[in-house]
């Protein structure tokens, strides 16, 4: 169970970051990047199982690739946002995180333009 190993790394870092936090902030810090760095490392096989099950499903509905790549690209900014905000939380800026989440809410929103429009298209084609 993979989810064992993942919640060990996480457990292994935390309790290294606390012991190193007061001695040698610096380090803490960096352990702490670290073990979150390994976790995303190791779930590299689940990301690509996703992106392979959301291709196969946009091929067989015929789902324009276009909005395809969309989706994906939102989704990993979505991904990258929250875990760059958590780690710089985690370094006690947490204004500043806050304004990488606000910048990645912005960046999808403006990506999802396209799909949006395509969405109104439709519904105003299917009621004329």
């Amino acid at each position: 169970m993979d989810i064992v190993k993942i919640s060990a790394m996480g457990i292994v870092t935390a309790f290294c970051v606390v012991l190193l936090r007061e001695q040698k902030s610096e380090v803490a810090m960096l352990v702490g990047i670290a073990g979150g760095c390994l976790i995303l490392l190791s779930l590299l096989d689940y990301f690509t199982q996703v992106f392979t099950t959301l291709s196969a499903i946009a091929e067989k509905t015929g789902i324009p690739s276009s909005v395809y790549k969309i989706v994906l690209k939102i989704v990993c900014i979505g991904y990258i946002a929250d875990f760059s905000a958590g780690i710089v939380e985690d370094t006690g800026q947490k204004a500043l995180a806050e304004k990488i989440v606000l910048g990645g809410k912005l960046i999808i929103m403006v990506l999802s333009l396209p799909i949006i429009t395509m969405l109104f298209d439709t519904i105003a084609g299917v009621l004329s």
